[in-house]
Parts: structure tokens; sequence; C-alpha cells
């Protein structure tokens, strides 16, 4: 491991966390994992001929290794090139991998439930005969761990973007109550719909706007059972935290003597994870002292969030609060708050707007884009996507009236509130985090994607 960069050793760190393990021992890796992996492993499909062109279809970007001969051919690729393999329904994914593990590979895994799952969760599929001609050829691997800070040009994102690896495609029915929302973030190593601070930065919009409509500052109790009535409604809330955040965090709990007992055993990346996951309850009010200093916020539209309230049009102590309540809820055992660690720094190249041509609908296909690009990062923001997922938002909230009394006319004027304030603090984000880069927009429709310059992004 040690001639291993840091992003890829969080990428191992993330897989293992994520990989479960069947009765019989089978690895295996749920479809919204899988489907955010982009270049970062590749997608094998074990099924015969007539089912890659059959109803179900097969994942864009798979390679085609037919059952028979499937060990022998992928055991030929470095035991450490991640391997996500593909069957209808699992099962005989999961007994090449279990060979193939066998044989040394340490990251390899069967997608659980196969295709049948991958579409169940609203994931897209293609019914084409193109794959039928690249029987048993593998790929080659294009991903790189490296990346240096550098403009990106039209043709880099061209070809970023024409790359059937780069994008996997989710309906927006199943985002809305089975997806997920992440950071603009250059540094997120997964296929992504983008957004300032992802789920986590559009739910405290939502409650910062919330207040402003009303004119009442919303209490930690407030706050507790809106996140869970969202929770309830919408399903998964991410929110990131970057390596240099962590290591903060670590560095301040380590400092703090009343924790010395706590973290005794505590030393390896995984070991803090678990500790992080579910600390013990009589560290965690000490915990959340720590976590909830700017320095230990690793999202940095968040931390700007607080550290610029006035201008991000948000309460410091309401940042506060989410984040508090968020970490507790995750502890007491909620799983959906998920928390996901970025590695490295910022080297973004350009910001991307991912548009589609038809507008986004609930039956819209939205390409999840990997912000990791020709050796370099994007940050990437969906804004129709957004528009429709905060038109929900705001229906949701104006439903709760005992927490959050509108009036006639209320659920409008959240509505506008949050579209200027969102649009404002997305200004400000790029601002501070992205001034200069140029900025393009990749406009999806059925005759492939365009792109189109859209200047630069102003300094603050």
């Amino acid at each position: 491991m040690g001639s291993v960069s840091q992003a890829e050793r969080m990428f191992r760190v993330n897989w293992v966390a994520a990989e479960l393990r069947s009765p019989s021992g089978v690895p295996l890796l749920e479809p919204d994992y899988a489907s955010r992996l982009g270049r970062a492993a590749r997608l094998v499909d074990l099924r015969d001929a007539d089912e890659l062109t059959g109803p179900l279809g097969y994942i864009p970007g798979s390679d085609w290794v037919p059952l028979d001969g499937a060990v022998e051919t992928l055991d030929a690729l470095p035991p450490e090139e991640p391997l996500v393999l593909i069957s209808r329904g699992g099962e005989r994914a999961g007994e090449v991998a279990r060979a193939l593990e066998a044989r040394g590979h340490r990251f390899v895994a069967a997608l659980l439930g196969g295709v049948v799952a991958w579409r169940l969760v609203g994931l897209a599929t293609q019914r084409d005969d193109a794959l039928l001609a690249r029987r048993g050829a593998l790929r080659e691997a294009r991903h790189t761990w490296e990346t240096s800070k550098r403009a990106l040009t039209r043709e880099d994102i061209e070809h970023h973007l024409g790359d059937p690896l780069s994008i996997r495609w989710i309906k927006l029915a199943a985002l809305l109550v089975s997806g997920r929302l992440s950071c603009v973030d250059g540094r997120d190593d997964s296929g992504v719909v983008g957004t300032p601070g992802g789920d986590a930065g559009e739910f405290l919009l939502a409650l910062a706007s919330l207040e402003r409509v009303t004119g009442r500052a919303l209490d930690d109790t407030a706050v507790r059972a809106l996140l869970l009535r969202r929770l309830d409604a919408f399903g998964r809330c991410y929110l990131h935290t970057d390596i240099t955040a962590s290591n903060a965090l670590i560095t301040s709990m380590r400092a703090d003597r009343r924790l010395d007992a706590h973290l005794a055993k505590v030393w390896e990346p995984l070991e803090w994870r678990r500790f992080l996951r579910s600390p013990p309850p009589a560290a965690r009010p000490l915990v959340l002292e720590h976590a909830l200093a700017p320095p230990c916020v690793g999202c940095g539209h968040l931390r700007l969030s607080m550290l610029h309230s006035d201008a991000y049009g948000v309460r410091r102590a309401l940042v506060e609060s989410f984040l508090r309540t968020f970490l507790t809820l995750r502890w007491e055992g909620l799983e959906e708050n998920e928390v996901t660690v970025l590695p490295g720094g910022h080297a973004e190249g350009a910001v991307l707007n991912v548009t589609l041509v038809d507008g986004a609908e609930a039956f819209s296909r939205i390409p999840l884009v990997s912000p990791l690009a020709e050796g370099s990062q994007l940050f990437i923001h969906h804004p129709q996507v957004n528009a429709f997922l905060r038109a929900q938002l705001v229906r949701f909230l104006a439903r709760q009236r005992d927490l959050a009394p509108l009036g006639p006319g209320g659920e409008g004027a959240l509505g506008g509130a949050l579209a200027a304030l969102g649009e404002a603090q997305l200004g400000r984000t790029l601002s501070s985090l992205a001034a200069a880069l140029p900025v393009y927009e990749a406009t999806f429709g059925d005759g492939g994607v365009h792109v189109t310059p859209r200047g630069a992004v102003p300094f603050a």
C-alpha cells in the first residue's frame, strides 16, 4: 500500500466498508454503490448473448465475458483491479467472484441482485447489440487516481463525457426516493448528481428559507423532527467530509484528555471509521464539540455557510443544529444519514452544468457524471434536477404545518425564497472555490451530448 495514492486508498477503504457478504461468503455490492463507481471499477457482464439484448438489457460501459471461461479471462487482470461482476440475479456472478477471490483478487464482488435489482432501483440499461462485438474483450483501463489542477478545455469535457465508463443513468423518480444528491465537489470518485452541499446542503437551504419566510428560528427539536420526516419521505441524506477535516477532527479529539479512555484502541483508518460511525454514547457530546468546529467540517459549502453566515443567509446556529442532529441520528442507528469521506485536495479544472434537452421530469433519465476527468477534476452541478427536487421539498415542508406554519401564499413564498437563496449560495461557493475556472454546459439528448462554453466563474 506504500505506493498507493491517498485517493485510491480511500476508494479501497470505502469499497471494504460498502462490501456485503452472503451467508456462503460471496462478496456483494449494492446497485446504488456500484452505479457510482465510474471508471474506478470494471463492470463485467457474465450472461449469455440473448440476455444482453433481451428485456433486461445490459449496463452501459460493461465488458462482456461469458460465464464459460470467465474465471481464466478475468484472472489475467491485476489482483488489485476493482471488478463488479454481473448476472441476471447475482448467482452466477457470485460463483465467479468467489473463485477470483480464492485466486487472490482483493476487490471483486458480485452485483447484489444482478441486473434485475439494478433496474428495480431505477438505474438504466441499454438493449442494442453493440456489446456483442466485444465478446471476451476487456477495455483498456483509463482510470487514473492522480489529478493535477489545470483548466479543462471543451475537447477535454467532450472526451470525458463520450466515455461510457464516465456516465451511469438513473430515473429522476428513483433519484427522488432512493438516490442521493452529492456535493458539487470534484474530489468525489463516483458518478454524481451535484448541488452545493449535496442532500445536506439542500435541506439546510430549505430550513434557512423556512426561517426567512416564517420569521421564526428553528430549535434543535424542530430540526430533528423535520429531518426525521424528510428521511421518511425521501430516504437517504448525503453529507460529505474530507481527509483534511477528518485528520483535524482526529487531532483535536486526541488532544482532549476527556476522550483518552474512548480512544485508547483507535488507531487504524478502519478503526477510526467504526468509531466515528457510532461513538460510545458517553463520548458523543464530546465528539460533537470537536465535529462542529469549522476546521473539522469537510464540506466546503457547509463550512463557508458557518464562517460567512450573513452572506449565505443562514444562521450559524442553524448550521450547527443541523450537523448536530444529523450526526446524532446517525449514531442512533439511522443508516439513511450517509457520510462520505472525500480524499485529497482540490484540483478542479472546470465547472460543468449538466442539463437535459427536454428538461427534468419524473420519468427523465439523469446522467450520473464522474468528476474525475482527464487527469483533473470537475465541479458538477445539475440545475434542472435541483429545481425539480427543490419543488418537491417545498411541497413537503408546506405540509408540515405544526412545525412550519406558512399561512396563505406561504408555499409560493417559500419556493421563491429557496430559489433566490440557493442561487446566491451557489454563486458564493463557486466564487470561493472555483474563481476564474471555465464553465461548460453539457446538454444531453437523444442525439448524444453537446458541450457549450459558458464563460468563467467570477471572483467573489
